[in-house]
Formats: C-alpha cells, sequence, structure tokens
C-alpha cells in the first residue's frame, strides 16, 4: 500500500549576506520542526527528511521525499501531545515529541505513542507496527538507535518525580532532579529489540536521564547525561556525561572542575570521542575526550555566543546557531576570520522547544538542516554548505 502524499511546499532564496541557498521544506500555519538534534533527520541514501507537524491539529510524523518534496504523513495520532521531558503540558496519551529518531540507514524512524514505542518504515508506504508497551505512565525522553538498527535506547524516569505543578521545561529542570534526589527515585535505560519488541533494563542510575546515545563505531557503549539545575541558583548539575558500557556498568566520562559546566555532548562520527561544549571560570570552551575520559583537546570559545553545537562530520569542527540570529560553523583549531565564519541567518526566537534551531549536518555533510520561526510559524529549512565549509578528513582524532 501507498500514503497519500501532501503537495511539495518547497521553496527556496539566498542569503543575502552570505549569498547562501536556503531551501525552506515547509510553510507557515502550523508547526513544523526537525528532530532532535542527538537524531538525524536525513537517511543516509539522502532521499527522505523526517518531521514533527501539528497541521492537521496533533502532532504528527511526516516525511518529504527530497526529490519531489512531497509530503508523506507517517503516523495517525488523533490524541494530542504526550507529556515528556521539555514537554510538561503535555497529557497521559499522545504522541511524544522528544520520542521520535531515525534509523537513518534503514530508513526507518521509531517514536512513542501513549505508552508504546512504535516503528514506521519510510519506503513502501506500509502502516506503522507497534513494537512494544512501556510500562504505563512511563515518562519518557530523547531515545536512539544503535548504529546497526537492532537495538533501541529509551530513557524513562519515574513519573512521581513530574506530579508537581511544571508548566515550562526551566521548571522541569529545577524540580524534577530535587524531587528525584529527595525521595530516591530512579531513570532506566532500557534496550529494546528493533525485531522482537523485547526488552530489558540496561541500567538503572540515581538521577534524570534526558539524553542518550549509542557508539556510532557499533561497540554498544551508550553515552547519557545527567540532566538538572540546582533548585535556587539554576546553575547546572555537576558530572553531566556519562558512560554506560556493554556489561551495564556506568560512571561520569570524566570529573568536572568546581567551576565548570558541560552541555550537548555528541559523539564524534567514527566513534573516536566524545565532543560537548561548556565553560570553565566564565570561559566557553569545546572539548573531545576518549571513552575513557582522557582529553584529547580542549579549545576556547571565547567571544563566541552559542545556544546548541552539534559536530561537523570531520569530527572537529561545529555548527552552532548564535542568539544574534545566525547559523555558523566553528573552527576551534582556526584563528582568525576562519574561526568563525556566517552561513545563513536562521531569525528564530528560540522562545520554547519547537523554535530552537539545533543546526545538524545531513549525512553527506554537506548540507545543515534547522527549524526556525522567523515566518512566524516553526518551520523546517535546509542550508547548502558553501565549499569551504564542506566536509574536511581528519586522520588524527
Amino acid at each position: 500500500m501507498s500514503r497519500p502524499t501532501l503537495p511539495a511546499a518547497r521553496s527556496e532564496q539566498v542569503d543575502p549576506t552570505t549569498g547562501q541557498r536556503v531551501v525552506r521544506w515547509t510553510e507557515g500555519g502550523s508547526k513544523n520542526q526537525h528532530l532532535y538534534f542527538t537524531s538525524p533527520s536525513v537517511t543516509a541514501d539522502d532521499r527522505w527528511l523526517v518531521f514533527i507537524s501539528d497541521r492537521d491539529g496533533h502532532p504528527n510524523l511526516h516525511a518529504i521525499d527530497r526529490k519531489t518534496g512531497g509530503i508523506q504523513k507517517l503516523t495517525r495520532n488523533t490524541e494530542g501531545l504526550l507529556r515528556a521531558y521539555v514537554y510538561p503540558l503535555g497529557g497521559r496519551r499522545g504522541l511524544s515529541k522528544a520520542s521520535p529518531c531515525l534509523d537513518a540507514a534503514h530508513n526507518r524512524v521509531y517514536y512513542i505513542l501513549n505508552d508504546e514505542v512504535w516503528r514506521v518504515d519510510l519506503d513502501g508506504g506500509a502502516d506503522p507496527v507497534e513494537l512494544c508497551e512501556l510500562p504505563a505512565g512511563a515518562y519518557t525522553a530523547f531515545n536512539h538507535v544503535s548504529p546497526d538498527g537492532r537495538t533501541l535506547c529509551v530513557p524513562f524516569a519515574d513519573a512521581r518525580a513530574f506530579e508537581g505543578p511544571m508548566q515550562t521545561q526551566w521548571e522541569q529542570l529545577r524540580q524534577v532532579p530535587e524531587i528525584m534526589r529527595r525521595h530516591d527515585l530512579r531513570t532506566q535505560i532500557i534496550l529494546i529489540d528493533t525485531a522482537n519488541g523485547r526488552s530489558r533494563i540496561a541500567a538503572e542510575v540515581p538521577f534524570w536521564v534526558t539524553h542518550v546515545q549509542f557508539d556510532p563505531a557499533g561497540s554498544g557503549r551508550v553515552i547519557f547525561n545527567k540532566e538538572g539545575q540546582f533548585p535556587t541558583t539554576g546553575i547546572p548539575l555537576p558530572d553531566r556525561i556519562w558512560c554506560l558500557d556493554t556489561d551495564g556498568s556506568f560512571r561520569p566520562l570524566a570529573p568536572e572542575a568546581d567551576d565548570e559546566w558541560r552541555s550537548h555532548e555528541n559523539w564524534c562520527p567514527d566513534g573516536s570521542a566524545i565532543v560537548y561544549h561548556g565553560s570553565q571560570a566564565g570561559e566557553p570552551f569545546v572539548a573531545a575526550r576518549t571513552w575513557d575520559g582522557m582529553l584529547l583537546r580542549q579549545a576556547s570559545l571565547a567571544g563566541i555566543a552559542l545556544y546548541h553545537a552539534t559536530g561537523a562530520i570531520d569530527g572537529r569542527r561545529l555548527f552552532i546557531d548564535k542568539p544574534d540570529g545566525w547559523i555558523a560553523l566553528v573552527d576551534p583549531e582556526a584563528t582568525g576570520p576562519e574561526r568563525i565564519r556566517n552561513l545563513c541567518r536562521h531569525g528564530s526566537s528560540c522562545r520554547d522547544q519547537d523554535a530552537h534551531v539545533h543546526p545538524i549536518t545531513s549525512q553527506s555533510g554537506n548540507t545543515v538542516v534547522f527549524t526556525s520561526d522567523t515566518a512566524g510559524q516553526c518551520d523546517v529549512y535546509e542550508v547548502k554548505l558553501p565549499a569551504w565549509a564542506l566536509p574536511a578528513v581528519r586522520k588524527d582524532v
């Protein structure tokens, strides 16, 4: 069978300052956003771009055929938004907008609907398939699929930690970790076999986990985070980045200094290092460490304001979204004008999770996908990279 295809909404413009070509894949009138930056949004064969849209009144997954621009609706959620990390106002049923993750190699998307994990294949037009059920009322976050497509990793925290009157992501960040600490609550990190839906608890940790990411080299190792802030100061909790080994043991990546915080951890594409950015003694930086915690490099980001950073596929440079409304490429090891170069304006308000830009490279490394509400509602955009920003081969990482 085949899914109905909506008309293309593709349009193109040239950034007037940089001259870079920017494609707008969706058009206003509804919220449209690409997937969270821990997951790709574009398949490895460059055919599909997956995004979330509420164009029919409920959040649902859609896929854009990048050759024609035609839009296919992948899911049939009619029960609204499911509560989850960064979406505290969701209900007890519906689609979790925090849950979708793309298996870019096999053209499949995994997501959570109600208390169930589902899979939908992009090719062929088949209906979604229920993979397994989660514990009733599970409070989930951002999931991840292994590079071979065989295992889905799902973190979920004890729902009792979210029973307070939280209206925003920021209230979650301050209240949930303290509730978990006070009542000795746990997050379970679950591994699900994508072939048969069987699941097992890989680890149970005494804090809130919201990001999980498999080693892209296929070792089965997972990095995850300790989420949250101190309730009175809003300062991030220490020891942000954690490592889960295949035997179920877990530990911090490396101790943090008293005046340091880390954020937005990602694997290098070849699995050789874990990259993150943060601040120490008020000085912003980007760093990379091995799985064992050894520091490979750390470079100052002084003078560079940013919200999020994701790695280019060379494992060295970073794509960032800046508060001044630009997407830029940062080379931490360069000096002079090549250290940071603007690609295009995003112009997003970044007023909530849906409007966050979250720039991330396509699997080819030739474009960057992002979300912006510069046109009034959130839409999905993609900027083609110029020659100076194309992937650079790096052999010494």
